[in-house]
């Protein structure tokens, strides 16, 4: 597969990787990015966040909880406040929305076979992707 060198995704990541940018996201702007980067690196397999939490957060940039409620799978994030840049914060919801696929597609979620299965693909638009960021 060939992802042109001016897609959305890596112009962002080129964009502002090396710069201090500091970025503080809203709902939006998560929105905003979790669509593009569905459409884009995901191929619309992700459904959204049933709820987006924006707080500070420690030891962390996001967490990802997989939930269960009358049969009905849905996932909540929680994302912090701040970011370096904008790298960071895509980098970081990109991470979280692999957790939402694996809660939707096998019903759990960790950072085993089934996560770094998205690496090749994530590598393609210049995203790390790992335990951490």
């Amino acid at each position: 597969m060939y992802i042109k060198k001016d897609n959305i995704v890596i112009k962002a990541i080129r964009g502002h990787i090396n710069k201090c940018e500091p970025l503080t996201p809203s709902k939006h702007l998560v929105t905003r990015w979790h669509n593009i980067l569905n459409e884009e690196v995901f191929n619309n397999a992700i459904h959204p966040f049933k709820t987006i939490e924006i707080k500070r957060k420690q030891d962390c940039h996001a967490d990802y909880t997989g939930r269960c409620k009358n049969g009905y799978l849905y996932g909540e994030l929680s994302i912090n406040q701040f970011f370096m840049n904008k790298g960071y914060f895509i980098y970081t919801l990109a991470h979280e929305m692999v957790h939402q696929w694996q809660w939707m597609e096998i019903g759990k979620v960790d950072h085993g076979q089934t996560f770094l299965k998205w690496k090749k693909r994530f590598s393609k638009f210049e995203m790390p992707l790992g335990v951490s960021i």
